[in-house]
């Protein structure tokens, strides 16, 4: 029986209701959600006045505490559970439950704030002179409103941490599938040391579950006064949201971040092994369903040496996804065996796993895609179901490559993405410049090295933009006249 899924308020007694008349499903009342957001001034105002190396020791602590829970093994019922819910192995995630701490590390907060906050990360507490006299202090813009997804806990604590940080009243709404894994994080803010300093950050925060059709949820982006909705999601949700927030009278900000893609980018000349074992990690974390995840990727050079690289990745592959099982069902499965055949008709060299618990499958193609009939065969066979799936389109230069990124969004199997996100290169380090630079004008937010395309860098902006400048303002301050001449 799954646990009953109920708002985390921590101090606060707000009236709660039953979502969509689901008694095992709570959510916060219009009217609570209206009074709470009625106190997001003083909450604001008094989290803002504290130092904010005093709120990062907050984080800190909880890092710690976590970190504790994880080596004595009390979490271990939470990484079943995660398993359960979100169709990742439980291996997987016990993998996502250690990378927690470096997520609410204080030191790679902190570099973040420093890197992305105009003054630096004092300016969150106190004017900052950019100038002669002329000094910016960073604001709140909330309340702030975060929809998550619910392909994994990171992504949606890096969003909430940072808006909570920042000084905001935080109100997150996960998906129901990664709920009892974040709620178990944020529960910490009543184990750590108790003080004016973690109260203000427990007053700060909501975290709560919305129904699709909930009235609080709807009142919330039509109607309240948010400073900031944040959305992290795919269509046809997020024209729905999008629509919504636009006739809110008080004009919340509104950023969406998705729906994009990975793409690997592997070059003739490289360690195979070495590149065949980074891909295979790649692939096998979180099973293709992180922003981040390559699910298409190109061999520069000639289509035998890519077909050696092949069964390398296939090798590589078998190992590293035994180590995260994913067992499929008989529909995938037999899905997944027509979409194999189907690819084999179309010209693809396909090679796959013959392990169940491991249904790796890799596509080999000539310089244009094998997959392009795919979507009108199998329509549910899309990119957001396909798991550990991944065709390598053999090209003769980099330009054919940077050519078949550009036109992913419209490639018929990879319908509902924006565009490439991450770019994992595993290439020679006498190409990598002239790669890079065709990269950088490619429309892509991220490239790293194959291997590494989940992790995120401490100082890394979110899909190109600095996510402390989603939630604060700034607020600017000249303190002498000056004359005409040196106004801009």
């Amino acid at each position: 029986m799954c646990p009953k899924v109920a708002p985390l308020l921590f101090d606060r007694s707000l009236e709660n209701v039953p979502s969509g008349g689901n008694e095992d499903v709570m959510e916060l009342s219009p009217s609570a959600l209206e009074e709470l957001i009625r106190l997001a001034p003083s909450v604001q105002a008094t989290l803002s006045s504290v130092p904010i190396e005093e709120r990062l020791q907050v984080i800190e602590q909880m890092a710690r505490l976590w970190k504790d829970k994880l080596d004595r093994g009390d979490l271990d019922h939470l990484k079943d559970e995660m398993a359960a819910s979100t169709g990742y192995s439980p291996s997987l995630m016990e993998t996502e439950l250690s990378f927690v701490p470096a997520v609410l590390g204080a030191s790679n907060i902190r570099k973040n704030l420093e890197a992305s906050v105009q003054g630096g990360a004092e300016a969150l507490c106190r004017f900052v002179e950019m100038d002669e006299t002329e000094m910016f202090r960073h604001v709140p813009v909330g309340p702030v409103l975060i929809i998550s997804s619910g392909n994994s806990i990171v992504p949606t604590l890096i969003p909430t941490v940072m808006s909570l940080v920042t000084g905001n009243l935080t109100i997150l709404k996960p998906s129901i599938a990664n709920y009892h894994g974040v709620t178990e994080v944020f529960k910490l803010l009543s184990e750590v040391t108790d003080g004016p300093v973690s109260k203000a950050m427990r007053d700060a925060l909501v975290v709560c579950y919305f129904g699709h059709d909930s009235p609080s949820l709807k009142a919330a982006l039509e109607k309240l006064p948010m400073g900031m909705i944040n959305f992290w999601g795919a269509e046809p949700a997020r024209t729905i949201v999008a629509n919504m927030v636009n006739g809110n009278p008080h004009h919340p900000r509104f950023f969406v971040n998705g729906p994009f893609t990975g793409m690997a980018l592997i070059e003739e000349g490289v360690d195979t092994v070495q590149a065949a074992d980074d891909l295979a990690l790649d692939v096998v974390l979180y099973d293709q369903q992180l922003c981040s995840s390559p699910t298409s990727a190109v061999f520069i050079g000639s289509f035998e040496e890519a077909k050696k690289f092949l069964r390398t990745a296939g090798e590589r592959l078998d190992d590293v996804g035994m180590e995260f099982p994913l067992p499929l069902d008989q529909d995938r499965m037999f899905t997944l065996q027509g979409a194999r055949r189907y690819i084999q008709t179309e010209g693809g060299t396909v090679l796959s796993s013959r392990e169940p618990a491991n249904p790796w499958t890799l596509v080999l193609s000539k310089r244009k895609s094998s997959m392009n009939g795919l979507a009108a065969q199998f329509p549910n066979f899309n990119l957001f179901v396909r798991r550990r799936f991944l065709e390598i389109v053999v090209v003769p230069d980099a330009d054919s490559a940077v050519a078949l990124l550009r036109d992913l969004p419209g490639h018929p199997a990879f319908r509902g993405i924006d565009g490439v996100q991450s770019v994992g290169l595993a290439v020679n380090e006498s190409s990598k410049k002239g790669i890079v630079d065709r990269l950088v004008n490619a429309g892509v937010h991220r490239i790293l090295p194959l291997g590494d395309m989940f992790m995120r860098g401490a100082v890394e902006p979110y899909d190109g933009v600095p996510m402390s400048s989603l939630f604060t303002r700034i607020v600017y301050w000249r303190g002498k006249n000056t004359s005409p001449g040196e106004h801009l």
